[in-house]
């Protein structure tokens, strides 16, 4: 008899969809829109408008040789999707006028070391693939990397990204900057030091690296960074877990910009999707105010009417 109980029990209801995880374990997609282009002269070019903002903190290097690369380099970037040829992606493409990137065999290649005078190489890979194989992508294993500095950046997850991102830019910055000829820096051409960044592919990992460098240096949002780089190596195919990695990244540094702002008294503080807005040093909330702003939210409150809510339940009642 309780056997029959419980068969009418659990027949009395029909799922409305299947059991799946599957969403669980997918990054959401991330589409990235192309630039607006102008056909100027048959050269198809764009302008990243970078937020005015200066640099305070010396998380990142000196702020003083910051702002000073910014001002001397606009990115009014010439796109490259007319003259790109297949054969290119073996080599590395300058982003920046001192920043380069490209795969690991451009790294090993002295001729073009020597030719782009590069004087540091970062080598960004997997930290599991670096636990596999520790000599995996080393650049100071590599025979070209006689009197060229190197470092490794290694990450697989956010964490380990934002984490490890502040000592790579600052020894990235502070290299260049003992590098230049003059301080503070006038001209790009000031810059005596360059860089190449790079992957095994020089398209998915190693472009991650870029981007967060310029949104750090230009203020630019993770889509705008992409875009820049893409207009110089067009072969780049990020993936939807990077391109959420630089998403995180764009937060942070909003937050982080915004409380250095706070700090100086009230300002316009940018942000990294283009909006800016008036930040100051106000008084805190006192207890009649928290008072006020529980009272407007009552019972009559679109918030709390649950028929209100839309949705689909998640089991139906079967068709008799």
């Amino acid at each position: 008899m309780a056997a029959d109980h419980q068969v009418s029990v659990s027949s009395s209801y029909t799922q409305s969809f299947p059991y799946s995880d599957k969403r669980q374990f997918e990054s959401p997609r991330v589409h990235v829109p192309p630039p607006i282009l102008d056909y100027k002269d048959g050269k198809p070019s764009f302008i990243v408008a970078a937020d005015e903002f200066e640099h305070i903190s010396t998380d990142y290097g000196n702020p003083v040789f910051l702002d000073s690369i910014r001002s001397c380099h606009s990115l009014h970037m010439i796109h490259s999707m007319l003259s790109w040829r297949y054969e290119m992606r073996r080599a590395a493409q300058p982003v920046l006028p001192y920043l380069y990137l490209g795969p690991s065999s451009a790294a090993r290649d002295p001729i073009s070391l020597r030719a782009s005078g590069i004087t540091l190489m970062v080598a960004v890979r997997s930290t599991k693939a670096v636990q596999a194989r520790p000599a995996f992508l080393n650049p100071a294993s590599f025979v070209t990397n006689s009197g060229i500095s190197t470092i490794s950046f290694d990450f697989d997850s956010t964490y380990d990204f934002v984490s490890k991102l502040r000592l790579i830019v600052r020894a990235v910055n502070e290299h260049l900057e003992q590098t230049c000829v003059k301080m503070p820096v006038e001209n790009v051409a000031d810059i005596g030091g360059k860089v190449l960044v790079f992957c095994e592919s020089g398209n998915n990992r190693s472009p991650v690296l870029v981007a967060a460098y310029l949104m750090i240096i230009y203020g630019v949002s993770a889509f705008s960074a992409i875009q820049v780089i893409q207009s110089q190596r067009f072969c780049i195919t990020m993936s939807d877990d990077l391109k959420n990695v630089l998403l995180d990244l764009q937060h942070i540094l909003e937050a982080q910009r915004t409380v250095s702002a706070s700090r100086t008294g009230s300002v316009e503080v940018p942000g990294l999707s283009g909006q800016t807005s008036r930040t100051s040093m106000g008084t805190k909330r006192n207890l009649d105010d928290m008072d006020t702003s529980d009272e407007d939210m009552g019972a009559d409150s679109p918030a709390d009417d649950v028929s209100s809510r839309e949705g689909v339940a998640p089991f139906a009642d079967p068709i008799v």
